[in-house]
């Protein structure tokens, strides 16, 4: 797959920006609506009108926007390619040209796992047409936050309380309705917040969907809690462990976006200000969250280039000082840390995805080969925002890591 040069990615969005400026201008001054049949009095008027300015979604002949149409999949994937997501544009190895509109974006969301869990993930030829109900709307917006660590923090329990017809919810999209939900890209059907899964989705609320859900991703969205609880706090006493002994992610603060499947143990009795067993008192980690996702890309990447793929982090200071230095790098977008350095890294900053800061990395040839280097065993991920960091470990750096976490990963005296 390719990937555009960050710099002509951002000379194109100014571009695109400065023309969207002067078309939002035209369509100001002569008062009128884009399509006919969504007049300034439509419910949805607002919403259809910022998403075509923005070339995110287009008519469907005769000056119509088909505005009460059912949506399909096939439609919903171009428009989070125009919008959020570019990169199902911009990834298509083929001629566009040569296949159905629909392909191109399809396609790249099968090879980037963003269509699991719908009908989609059986072949997207026999169901690109047809029109998405809630349900799967929502699971493909869920997979989209994850790729792009935009999964908002939430009170699973508050959120399950306002959505009337939680009951009656699958399982399996369970996890995908709070998601949405909480970040209130997509709400209930009435004053109950049935949320009426096996409905369908009309283009006029898809372009609604797209609205909140570019929000989201350009950070202007809700994607705080539904409750009192912030995203810098825990849902419950800091410092909890498994039956096994490994730092327990209910025991953590809850934006750290901690995973169970990824354990790790302490070094201490003495618990941090983040929930990590590791003595700290004084660990800054501003917004930062982990990021898993680039663990099965690295490894992918490695494999096919003959190196051992790498194990994701085993302690909680190698967890807790990525996310410190993933803050750091926010204000100061440097690799040196004068308090003294525990990790190799690679960092990046301006990428909206997982996959698009990874394919960055990968086409650069010095953060491809720390990457790809065989000195480390380990690897750890974060991001902040737009900014994103993988710590690469070897065993030395694990246990320089344990040794001075409890000295707030600070060595800064011992550096001459």
């Amino acid at each position: 797959m390719k990937t555009l040069n960050n710099k002509k990615r951002i000379s194109m969005l100014l571009i695109a920006a400065m023309l969207i400026s002067i078309v939002a201008g035209i369509f100001a001054s002569n008062g009128k609506s884009t399509f006919s049949d969504v007049p300034s009095s439509h419910w949805s008027y607002s919403y259809v009108e910022r998403a075509a300015e923005n070339g995110w979604v287009s008519g469907v002949g005769n000056g119509l926007y088909g505005v009460d149409r059912q949506v399909t999949y096939g439609e919903l994937a171009l428009m989070l390619g125009r919008s959020v997501y570019p990169e199902l544009i911009d990834w298509y190895g083929g001629d566009p040209a040569e296949v159905a509109w629909y392909v191109p974006c399809l396609a790249v969301m099968a090879g980037m796992g963003l269509d699991n869990g719908t009908p989609l993930d059986n072949g997207f030829e026999e169901v690109a047409l047809q029109p998405i109900n809630r349900y799967n709307m929502a699971q493909i917006l869920y997979n989209f936050l994850k790729d792009g660590g935009k999964v908002p923090s939430y009170n699973a329990a508050a959120v399950q309380a306002s959505i009337g017809d939680w009951s009656s919810v699958p399982s399996n999209y369970q996890d995908a309705l709070m998601a949405v939900v909480s970040a209130s890209i997509i709400t209930g059907v009435d004053s109950n917040g049935t949320f009426n899964g096996n409905g369908l989705m009309t283009r006029g609320q898809a372009a609604v969907v797209l609205c909140r859900m570019y929000d989201v991703f350009s950070g202007n969205g809700e994607t705080t809690p539904t409750d009192p609880t912030t995203p810098g706090t825990s849902t419950g006493e800091l410092g909890q462990k498994l039956p096994s002994g490994a730092t327990a992610a209910a025991g953590v603060l809850s934006s750290i976006g901690k995973d169970d499947a990824y354990p790790t143990y302490g070094n201490s009795d003495a618990v941090s200000p983040n929930g990590y067993f590791t003595g700290a008192t004084n660990v800054d980690i501003g917004n930062a969250k982990l990021q898993y996702g680039f663990l099965e890309l690295v490894n992918e990447a490695r494999v096919s280039e003959g190196h051992e793929p790498l194990t994701w982090g085993t302690t909680d200071s190698m967890e807790e000082y990525t996310l410190i230095r993933c803050n750091e790098i926010v204000s100061n977008f440097s690799h040196d840390r004068p308090k003294g350095s525990f990790s190799g890294e690679v960092c990046a900053k301006g990428y909206s995805t997982v996959h698009a800061a990874f394919n960055g990395w990968m086409n650069s040839s010095g953060h491809k080969h720390s990457l790809m280097s065989d000195t480390y065993s380990y690897m750890t991920a974060a991001s902040s925002g737009n900014y994103w960091i993988i710590c690469l470990w070897s065993d030395s750096g694990l246990k320089l890591a344990e040794k001075w976490s409890s000295n707030n990963y600070d060595y800064s005296a011992y550096i001459g």
